[in-house]
């Protein structure tokens, strides 16, 4: 005889929401470094089994990919002095800040922070106000990778300080990039009305400038919107806020998929997260083809270690509507897929769904 599984607890205990750790761009952008994909998108720990905070943040940096940079018109603008000379104080700093972002690219975070602080020496050194503002704008980016979102927080507001004192007004592209990091940050440390007054603030001033711009001019705009719109979303999902957070999914999905197409892992992320919002509404069936979506797109990405999560999270849909056998399927495709690419979070859904079933059969 099977026992029907609770869907509300199950939607609102252990279905992954995947948290994409990969942090926004640069507020002051470098443009050597633009064979990435040119913008990232983040969200909150909603794992719906129960972690310390350690442990999320362990589980946040081990799903960390390296720094992403978007592009940008010039390369380094900041130094007044331009010279093709290697030997130049200015090109020594430009080497040492490639050599750190590299290091960040590789996940050799603490290579990557002693040559940052050799970089801001020799930007002290050369009296360079904008250096060490963007220096400094790297370690904040490079301390919110690794997990330390107090000293991300403090950095961040050093480097908003800095641009304040250069003329820079609370609207400029460069202080909203800034401002969605700190609502950023201040969710991931559970100052839920703090991120909440940070995003809904930089939301309405990015779209006052989309209004001025237009479509045509405010890409950059429209981008930022986007990673914007994304981490609100996962804020209303900590909430419990689920109507609004799909709708805000929807509208970062459509954002990110406008500038970088569909065939990325950040859109599929945030497909995925659609899922969580639906199933939390019960809404089984958007919950389904945004899924279905999502893996029909994944198999189109080689080795995507995140394919699996997704066959696991469709398994824990059947899961929730006791279609035992569907579920069985996909868990059990999602457990060796995960054993075969070593992805853990792959394998602790699965297993948590096929234990879940054997124990529905009894």
């Amino acid at each position: 005889m099977f026992r029907t599984a609770t869907t509300s607890s199950l939607a609102s205990r252990f279905f992954i929401s995947i948290n994409h750790p990969r942090i926004a761009p640069l507020t002051i952008p470098l443009a050597s470094f633009t064979n990435h994909a040119p913008v990232t998108f983040d969200g909150t720990n909603h794992r719906q089994y129960n972690r310390n905070q350690d442990e999320k943040h362990n589980q946040r940096k081990r799903r960390t990919g390296p720094l992403r940079f978007i592009a940008a018109s010039s390369f380094l603008s900041w130094f007044s002095k331009k010279s093709d000379d290697e030997n130049t104080p200015e090109s020594q700093l430009i080497t040492v800040i490639k050599r750190s972002i590299l290091s960040i690219q590789k996940e050799e975070y603490q290579k990557a922070e002693q040559m940052l602080h050799l970089a801001l020496k020799m930007a002290q050194d050369l009296q360079s106000k904008d250096g060490i503002t963007y220096i400094y704008d790297i370690m904040a980016n490079l301390a919110m990778e690794v997990g330390d979102f107090a000293k991300a927080e403090k950095l961040f507001v050093n480097v908003m300080q800095r641009l304040f004192s250069d003329g820079f007004l609370e609207d400029h592209i460069k202080m909203l990039h800034i401002s969605s990091k700190i609502a950023h940050l201040a969710q991931l440390q559970g100052h839920l009305d703090k991120a909440a007054q940070g995003f809904e603030w930089t939301l309405a001033k990015l779209e006052e400038k989309l209004k001025r711009l237009g479509d045509d001019n405010g890409k950059e705009i429209r981008e930022l919107w986007g990673i914007t719109k994304n981490w609100y979303a996962q804020l209303l999902m900590d909430c419990k806020r689920f109507a609004e957070a799909k709708q805000a999914f929807l509208q970062a999905y459509e954002a990110y998929t406008e500038i970088h197409g569909k065939l990325t892992e950040e859109g599929l992320t945030i497909l995925n997260n659609l899922s969580v919002a639906c199933s939390n509404l019960e809404d089984y069936a958007s919950a389904e083809r945004f899924l279905k979506e999502a893996i029909s797109l994944a198999a189109q990405i080689p080795d995507l270690s995140e394919a699996g999560v997704y066959k696991a999270n469709l398994g824990l849909l059947y899961l929730q509507q006791g279609l035992l056998r569907q579920a069985s399927e996909f868990c059990t495709f999602a457990w060796r897929y995960g054993k075969q690419h070593k992805h853990e979070e792959t394998v602790i859904q699965a297993n948590y769904c096929l234990e879940q079933i054997k124990a529905m059969q009894k």
